[in-house]
């Protein structure tokens, strides 16, 4: 059963309100309501740290969602947010998500059973990120790395509604950085075809872009000397090609592009590596050491059994300690398990999941598993991606 949260719901609409209250009535959570962004704050500094999550709408009178999260973001900053509107198109949604005012959204109209299982999924994360393991390994570090410099000033540009040319002017300064934002802008699956910064920045539009500029970043701050079959270029390539069959799959299965809050999620989904080359290079060793002389043992088994927790339990905290978006979390930590029962996006983390199954078959990796067949009854994968997974297979 779900731990039980104390959850604050903002919208201005008593209709909305009331809805939410009959769709939480048997969740076990205890629910709060508030119909303006105003009252939501006091109800928080009442509160006193009581509130675990809030819930809020974006267009409403006086004070707006987008203003109301960005406060709960600098005075309730361990509060999960979530935007619940029925206009995601708006700039603010987007922002709201760049800046990390919110972690992830949900379009009005909604279904219950979804509502309800993103809040609970959201909540079972919180749970895993805080696991006694996990928590022990991470304290081994002396210190967890920061971001660098320049991804926070692209963040802080981005927030202030700079245009194009002056986001464009800073990522310019670190090649290496531009290099990622050519290399994804001309990947197969955007296929920009241009050596044009600027160009390739609006052709991918500027949720992707700050994404790129963050994965670049992470793998900077977590640059480490290869080690065997592992290194920073190797597992660029990788999310590279993974996070572009998962736009791919995506667009031929719904026939429209993949949402943006979602179309990068294959660039960060494997940094856990990057934490064990940087921080546990002895335990990687031993893991990859382990992997030969037993091939039928799974190497996330091998993680857990040497290190105690695995590459995609550190990845999903690292990203969560820098304040990433909650489906890029999610992807981290559910990679490998994409039918674990606390997913939000399961059709996504799906196709994640078949996505690295096929770029490390693509690798010569000689490591890789079967694929469970469940995951083809839960999502309807198009037919060569289907066919080149069951011939593997």
């Amino acid at each position: 059963m779900t731990e039980q949260k104390n959850i604050l719901f903002v919208d201005d609409e008593k209709s909305v309100l009331r809805s939410l209250r009959r769709a939480f009535m048997k969740s076990g959570h205890k629910l709060y309501f508030a119909d303006s962004g105003e009252l939501g704050l006091k109800m928080l500094a009442a509160g006193k740290g009581k509130i675990d999550m809030v819930l809020s709408d974006m267009r409403m009178p006086g004070m707006d969602g987008y203003t109301f999260l960005k406060e709960v973001k600098e005075h309730y900053p361990q509060v999960i947010r979530l935007i619940l509107s029925g206009f995601i198109e708006e700039s603010y949604v987007y922002k709201a998500l760049i800046d990390g005012s919110a972690k992830t959204y949900l379009a009005k109209p909604w279904s219950t059973r979804e509502l309800v299982e993103l809040v609970d999924g959201l909540i079972e994360i919180e749970k895993t990120l805080k696991d006694k393991n996990l928590l022990e390994v991470i304290n081994t570090v002396d210190e967890l790395p920061t971001l660098p410099k320049i991804y926070h000033e692209v963040m802080a540009l981005i927030d202030a509604d700079a245009d194009f040319d002056k986001i464009v002017k800073v990522i310019e300064q670190d090649p290496a950085m531009t290099a990622k934002v050519l290399q994804v802008a001309n990947s197969a699956f955007f296929k920009s075809g241009t050596a044009s910064l600027k160009r390739a920045a609006v052709f991918i539009g500027l949720m992707t872009l700050k994404d790129i500029v963050a994965g670049s970043a992470v793998f900077q701050a977590l640059e480490a000397d290869a080690s065997g079959p592992y290194s920073i270029n190797s597992i660029w390539e990788h999310a590279v090609t993974c996070n572009g069959l998962v736009c791919e799959m995506y667009e031929l299965i719904h026939d429209e592009k993949i949402p943006e809050d979602v179309a990068s999620v294959g660039l960060l989904h494997n940094i856990g590596i990057l934490v064990m080359l940087k921080y546990f290079l002895d335990d990687l060793i031993k893991i990859t050491t382990l992997q030969k002389q037993h091939p039928e043992l799974d190497s996330v088994h091998l993680e857990k059994e040497v290190l105690g927790v695995d590459h995609a339990q550190l990845g999903a905290f690292l990203l969560n300690w820098w304040n990433m978006p909650y489906p890029v979390i999610e992807a981290a930590l559910y990679h490998n398990n994409p039918l674990a029962a606390a997913i939000g996006n399961r059709e996504i983390i799906i196709l994640l999941h078949i996505a690295d199954h096929l770029a490390r078959l693509e690798a010569g990796a000689k490591d890789v598993k079967p694929l469970d067949p469940e995951i083809f009854n839960r999502v309807e994968i198009p037919g060569r991606f289907r066919d080149q997974c069951l011939l593997a297979g």
